[in-house]
């Protein structure tokens, strides 16, 4: 597939990233003129023992996202096959991971950081009384794009209500941003992708994940341990700020936020009391550092 020029309808005009799983292409289809992104699954993916269980979770994902429109998640236009090939076309996002952000120590404002978790929280809020949980909420998973929109993708291993497609007792998922239910493999709920949520605004508070260590260590404190409260990292988040984190990251999905509007409702009150005592705060992926004004993250 590298001297690729056309799949199916579409003319490929260059790679966009490749993994163990296929390659994305940017592509165009010229029937209806527009720009796609185009997600490939490497035939010699398909002809193991687990080629069913990959092509139920590509064909997941097309499913789950397929089903959704909304200006915070990235949209799904097809799902098919040419010579052995399966893809996904989707809306080529003109942007940037926010793993990328957080990997080189960007620093986001309060404002910034509530800004795009609340558009998540509105994606997820969408998705949720649509009856699909995403289940591998994470930075990589999010679009920044070049105006601050936030997008939501890969919905590969989502749970669609009714579907035949999801198994409960499976473990997907990355367990730094996994829920407490989800390693157990138990049934989750919108609920579980908060707790995920509950983990980036940690990241952006901190610059650290609450849940570190190998795999299995990851998931241990994922299932025991509460982590040290944001405002431990850096003065100026104020305490209804510590509150938000702790109750997103309960053990508990009864005692989490029980819906992504009320979450978002806490986060931006939270933000708002964090302006009016101590002014706007940068907050960023480093080590804190004393300066003029105040406590400010810089990479260290």
């Amino acid at each position: 597939m590298a001297d690729l020029k056309k799949f199916g309808k579409y003319e490929i005009r260059r790679e966009l990233g490749h993994g163990a799983m296929g390659v994305v292409y940017e592509a165009f289809d010229p029937m209806i003129e527009r720009v796609v992104a185009l997600k490939t699954i490497r035939p010699d993916q398909l002809a193991g023992a687990q080629s069913a269980e990959i092509l139920a979770r590509f064909h997941r994902e097309a499913q789950a996202a397929g089903r959704l429109t909304h200006p915070n998640i990235v949209a799904i236009y097809e799902f098919g096959e040419d010579a052995g090939v399966w893809f996904i076309a989707m809306e080529l996002v003109q942007g940037r991971e926010l793993k990328d952000h957080f990997e080189k120590n960007e620093r986001f404002r309060t404002t910034a950081a509530v800004k795009v978790l609340s558009q998540v929280l509105a994606a997820l809020g969408y998705s949720h009384r649509l009856g699909v949980v995403h289940r591998d909420i994470k930075p990589s998973n999010i679009f920044i794009t070049e105006d601050g929109t936030a997008k939501v993708a890969d919905f590969g291993i989502a749970h669609v209500e009714s579907s035949d497609l999801t198994q409960v007792g499976t473990v997907l998922g990355t367990p730094a941003y996994m829920s407490p239910e989800q390693i157990l493999g138990l049934p989750v709920d919108g609920r579980s992708d908060l707790f995920s949520v509950g983990v980036i605004l940690y990241q952006f508070l901190t610059g650290e994940r609450p849940f570190t260590g190998n795999a299995t260590i990851t998931m241990r404190k994922v299932l025991e341990e509460d982590p040290l409260p944001p405002s431990r990292f850096n003065v100026q988040i104020h305490g209804e700020m510590d509150a938000v984190v702790r109750r997103a990251l309960a053990k508990k999905p009864d005692d989490r936020f029980q819906s992504a509007e009320e979450f978002a409702a806490a986060l931006e009150a939270a933000a708002h009391a964090e302006r009016a005592s101590s002014g706007e705060t940068t907050l960023a992926p480093a080590s804190p550092k004393a300066g003029a004004g105040g406590t400010v993250f810089y990479a260290s």
